[in-house]
């Protein structure tokens, strides 16, 4: 079981990537949170080098193991502007009736 941390720069892009995994069987499910982030500004704006805050999206894709691979690439396809941050977290245990969901979920 794995679950893939992804913030994204809004809502409607964590909603659109969702959507597209769930359909495909990717994910059993995305649970999407409203974020703010702070960062070092990327060097193009007016504030080169500073520090810059931003809201945006961060999903939590629930899935197994097999679909990491296609899920990344789900996301590299639908990401808007940026490199993604795609941050895979091996599960140390999940409750067996979850668990059992999550494997139909995506099979």
């Amino acid at each position: 079981m794995i679950f893939i941390y992804v913030p994204c720069q809004n809502l409607d892009t964590a909603k659109i990537i969702a959507k597209i995994l769930v359909e495909k069987r990717m994910a059993g499910k995305v649970d999407i949170m409203l974020t703010n982030s702070v960062s070092r500004d990327n060097g193009l704006s007016a504030q080169a080098g500073g520090v810059v805050e931003a809201p945006g999206a961060t999903m939590i894709i629930m899935t197994i193991d097999k679909h990491v691979q296609g899920i990344e690439d789900i996301v590299r396809e639908y990401y808007q502007g940026g490199v993604p941050c795609m941050a895979t977290i091996s599960l140390y245990r999940l409750n067996r009736d979850f668990k059992d969901w999550l494997i139909a979920a995506t099979s």
